[in-house]
């Protein structure tokens, strides 16, 4: 299995940032990134510049983060990793949403075609065990 592209902790903001932004149509701001993360803010600002640099977030000084395009499309691919894996351990292991959600941050580098076999399993779901919308992305052996 090849290493992830991104850390877990950047896979973390950039999932939250989505979740702010679009699904919330919410500001997102480097202090809440901080306290979700259970970090203070030079070390938030430090993931945050990274995905920056490599082109996922920008933002002005002092000002929201926001998704650049390649990041919107890079968030929406962990968030469905994230929520697919979180809604199989708690259908198929019995695991309480908070439960499901920690555990799936902890094993979303599994190999895209466990994700994908997870989805299948799972009848291609449109929601997660919180309720909240699953991206979905044409993928070999799936619908669209």
């Amino acid at each position: 299995m090849p290493k992830s592209k991104y850390s877990r902790q950047m896979k973390v903001y950039l999932r939250r940032i989505y979740v702010k932004t679009v699904e919330e149509s919410l500001e997102a701001k480097s202090s809440e990134l901080a306290m979700m993360a259970g970090v203070k803010m030079p070390t938030a600002v430090e993931v945050i510049k990274k995905l920056e640099e490599i082109g996922l977030v920008y933002r002005k000084p002092w000002g929201p983060i926001n998704l650049t395009d390649k990041g919107l499309e890079e968030a929406k691919k962990i968030v469905y990793r994230h929520r697919i894996i979180e809604t199989f351990l708690s259908k198929y292991l019995g695991l309480d949403c908070d439960e499901a959600c920690y555990e799936a941050s902890l094993i979303e580098d599994v190999d895209d075609k466990v994700v994908y076999a997870m989805c299948s399993k799972l009848g291609h779901p449109c929601q997660c065990v919180h309720g909240k919308k699953i991206p979905h992305f044409p993928h070999e052996g799936e619908r669209a």
